[in-house]
């Protein structure tokens, strides 16, 4: 062990101290990056001492799946070291393991410790062949950041990389729904399992948006015979062999109930039954079937599965509730065309319209380029009284105003910042009944209008809410 290492450990456990202690943040990333930057083989060799170590990555839905995995493994009585508040570059791993690891840099209780994380899809990409996952959940792959991750096709062949190197006895689970995923998944050298949802879908053609319409595998025309949104689907190959391959574990029967959650049947190799969750949308569906693969996969036992998803609850931010002085808070996350545009679909789903708030940064953990607003369906909004906010907040105005969702300009109104636009968004207009408010909110957006609640003593801090 290097002699460095419980010197690295100590500063990192130093700086995440003093970042709470200052309230400029929950110490999260910058722990695990001075522990890093004095130990840059510290996650790899740590995270060797444990029984194992599940990932799980893709763009949408990481941070849901990686809880609700959590959940069955402690529901199955396993102990767990994860990642929970979204930190999920190598600094985030390096944070989530330095509670765990003693003055002298070894893990307690390593032979008995499962680690359960998080990670950003390049960070996979570089990450993976060195901390050497027993199982690795791939859950889908859309356009995202393009100013740091380029085209999906770029992060695909990282993907195909990564997996050539991992284990042979690894396993990897992949998105049978997903052309893109399911491309790089089956070169595995190991054992591959599957989920999916065969549930009816309203047309045979991608969205005019989604990031994959041909093979990629021969470049030939795909061919589908149920989209379910986006690409994800039931599809085969006209020019070549590839088609969707049957899911292992998969969603049927799929109800909505709006933002209150949804049901549907779920089918494992070894069960076969309804379940009613409180996590609304498709989406949602599909992180939680990736979750029962991943405990399938990984030897977790999942007889309480049901039990254990009924009382799951939505992580912080996505699709959480605040209670706020006189008015309940939904909390959506929407970062990229394809989660935006189910996210509107959610939306209409409620039986009235309402006052809806949404924040638009360009954080680096947003994507600088912000032009990804200009593919997400805002005709599809129908609020009652339409706010935005955010440091882009009239790059976001003028993308409404073409979308048309409101009568006149006049009636939009444009605060940037976040303070001011959840101010302006609280205030009730005369008479006004509704004490409902939905804020639709990028990821700084959605951490800067929760650290603004924080403050007004509203709710935890992220790094305690997701704990």
């Amino acid at each position: 062990m290097p002699i460095r290492r419980p010197a690295a450990a100590l500063a990192g456990r130093t700086a995440g101290w003093l970042s709470r202690l200052t309230r400029r943040g929950g110490g999260t990333a910058v722990s695990g990056l001075v522990t890093s930057a004095l130990d840059p083989t510290f996650v790899p060799d740590t995270l060797r001492q444990l029984h194992s170590t599940i990932t799980i990555t893709g763009t949408n839905g990481k941070t849901t799946t990686t809880a609700a995995l959590c959940a069955l493994a402690r529901a199955a009585g396993q102990p767990v070291l994860t990642n929970p508040t979204g930190s999920n570059l190598e600094r985030g791993l390096a944070a989530a393991l330095l509670p765990h690891v003693n003055w002298i840099g070894k893990v307690r209780h390593a032979t008995h410790l499962r680690a359960i994380l998080e990670l950003d899809e390049w960070a996979f990409a570089s990450l993976a062949p060195t901390i050497r996952p027993r199982v690795a959940v791939f859950l889908n792959l859309f356009r995202d950041q393009l100013d740091r991750y380029g085209e999906v096709d770029r992060t695909a062949a990282a993907w195909q990389e990564a997996i050539d190197r991992l284990d042979p006895d690894a396993t990897v689970v992949a998105n049978a729904d997903d052309p893109a995923v399911v491309a790089v998944a089956r070169n595995h050298r190991g054992p591959v399992l599957y989920f999916g949802a065969d549930v009816t879908g309203s047309s045979t053609t991608p969205d005019a948006w989604a990031d994959v319409r041909r093979c990629p595998l021969c470049d030939g025309r795909l061919d589908w015979n149920r989209v379910v949104y986006a690409h994800l689907g039931s599809y085969r190959c006209l020019s070549c062999h590839f088609h969707r391959p049957k899911p292992d574990v998969r969603i049927t029967d799929f109800q909505p109930g709006g933002l209150t959650g949804s049901s549907y049947r779920l089918i494992t190799p070894d069960s076969d039954g309804y379940i009613q969750v409180k996590l609304p949308g498709l989406y949602n569906a599909y992180n939680l079937a990736a979750a029962v693969a991943g405990a399938q996969a990984a030897g977790i036992p999942t007889a309480d599965a049901k039990d254990t998803l009924e009382t799951f609850q939505p992580a912080f931010g996505r699709a959480e509730t605040i209670q706020a002085p006189g008015t309940t808070i939904t909390l959506l996350l929407v970062k990229n065309p394809t989660g935006a545009n189910q996210t509107l679909d959610l939306l209409r789903s409620e039986p009235e319209p309402l006052d809806t708030l949404v924040l638009l940064n360009d954080g680096v953990a947003d994507g600088e380029d912000v032009s990804w607003i200009w593919d997400v369906e805002f005709e599809r909004l129908a609020p009652r009284r339409l706010l935005v906010g955010g440091r882009r907040a009239e790059d976001l105005a003028l993308r409404l105003k073409y979308a048309d969702v409101v009568p006149t300009v006049d009636q939009l109104l444009v605060c940037p910042g976040i303070g001011p636009a959840l101010d302006a968004a609280l205030a009730s207009e005369p008479g006004s009944q509704s004490r409902r408010l939905i804020v639709l909110a990028t990821y700084t957006a959605m951490l800067d209008l929760r650290a603004v609640c924080t403050r007004r003593g509203w709710v935890d801090p992220y790094w305690r809410a997701a704990a």
